[in-house]
């Protein structure tokens, strides 16, 4: 008993897992694990990369500041005959100041101030982790911050392996239903009702005629119809007669009392009864009977919906330009620079060229953070969702262009 209670267990928890919910669930549990662990990961090497990248930019500091007091030191101060050479070498120092700062990749933080008040944020904070987590198995990939351990490069593999699949069966799944909930929005309320139902195909039933009993009673199984050989019912009879090798029927005096003394029928003619064939060889064919004991309900089906390209591209556009609305105002980005992020988000293109939250002076880094983690994951699901309504969509273009150039059937209604 222990071993199949067990084994229903699972089984209902391997089907809850499954479903719409457990997958989301599991998307959303796998992104916030993710989060915690590329930055336990990452998050102290990103302080140690930051005091060697400054170890190496202070003696690069030192010596520019040297080499640019020299240049005044053999030359004075400038005049009209020294004053062009003293500039191309001005300027050849700082331009190899500039490219060794780059290549070296110090901004000039301080190392020691990281988590306290008034420093520097962590790149990998957990918004920020998790912001990466959500771009690895959505696998739009912004670049913006990447692992630089060992054991963070073998783990953000092994993330990708596992999440990609994950969130790939989510975004179908998920996208099916929110397509389903979106067709049916649309044949209620854009449509007005006008999407009718069509009836089914009703199913017929095939009831195979019995043979009766060698003793010749014929034996209703209702029994509130037949009792104790009387009539229930004018139109029905308790007893039929066998028939006889010579093909006449035995009747008794009883039986045609009450044959006669039944009231005539309706039209004025006399009702014949048929002797019943009892030879199983001679055994009738089934009888198709129409079963009508259906509800209306069960007939009606809901005519298929198809929304058009132009509905959906319209909801695409709209979660785009309410995306760049938001992020105009968090980021303080243009109209156009907001809509671009959004776009090549959205299309998983993922340049990492505009990024939210990594203005590390702004408090409100983190919250952009979570922010766009979200609305990357919603818009996934939306965009799904808008590619299986166009599918559909498309599907039935075809099917109608193809019927009337006569490759394809008529499909019937």
């Amino acid at each position: 008993m222990g071993t199949k209670k067990r084994d229903g267990c699972c089984k209902k928890f391997a089907k809850f897992l499954f479903s719409h919910i457990g997958l989301c669930g599991m998307v959303i549990l796998y992104c916030v694990a993710g989060g915690f662990i590329f930055e336990h990961l990452e998050k102290n090497n990103e302080q140690q990369i930051c005091y060697e990248s400054r170890s190496e930019y202070n003696p690069m500091e030192n010596k520019t500041i040297e080499s640019i007091l020299k240049i005044f030191n053999d030359y004075g101060f400038p005049t009209e005959n020294n004053r062009a050479l003293m500039e191309v070498q001005v300027k050849s120092v700082l331009e190899t100041f500039r490219n060794n700062t780059l290549a070296i990749g110090y901004d000039g933080r301080d190392c020691g101030a990281y988590g306290q008040p008034g420093g520097p944020i962590y790149s990998w904070s957990w918004a920020g982790s998790l912001m990466f987590s959500v771009t690895v198995i959505s696998t739009i990939g912004y670049g913006h911050i990447a692992p630089k351990t060992v054991w963070g490069r073998l783990v953000c593999i092994a993330y990708a392996v596992l999440g990609i699949p994950l969130m790939l069966l989510c975004l179908a799944n998920i996208g099916d239903v929110l397509a389903d909930i979106f067709r049916f929005i649309y044949a209620k309320i854009c449509c007005c009702g006008c999407c009718r139902r069509k009836k089914k195909d009703k199913p017929t039933k095939v009831v195979e005629i019995k043979p009766m009993p060698r003793d010749g009673n014929w034996k209703s199984d209702k029994s509130n119809m037949v009792k104790n050989n009387t009539v229930t019912d004018q139109n029905e009879f308790s007893r039929l007669p066998c028939k006889s090798p010579t093909g006449s029927t035995d009747t008794n005096d009883n039986n045609k009392s009450k044959l006669s003394s039944r009231s005539p029928s309706p039209l004025g003619k006399s009702v014949k009864i048929v002797p019943l064939d009892l030879n199983p060889m001679n055994r009738p064919d089934p009888m198709i009977l129409d079963d009508d004991s259906d509800d209306d309900d069960d007939d009606l089906d809901d005519k298929k919906i198809t929304v058009p390209l132009t509905i959906t591209m319209i909801v695409i556009g709209g979660y785009i330009f309410g995306g760049a609305v938001l992020f105009g105002l968090w980021e303080g980005w243009d109209w156009l620079q907001s809509a671009y992020f959004c776009f090549i988000t959205l299309s998983t293109i993922g340049f990492g060229d505009v990024v939210p939250g990594t203005d590390f002076e702004n408090s409100q880094a983190q919250a952009q953070l979570l922010l766009g983690a979200v609305y990357v994951l919603f818009g996934m699901a939306i965009l799904s969702m808008c590619f299986s309504l166009m599918q559909d969509e498309i599907i039935a273009k075809c099917r109608w262009v193809g019927e009337k150039l006569g490759i394809l059937d008529k499909s019937e209604e």
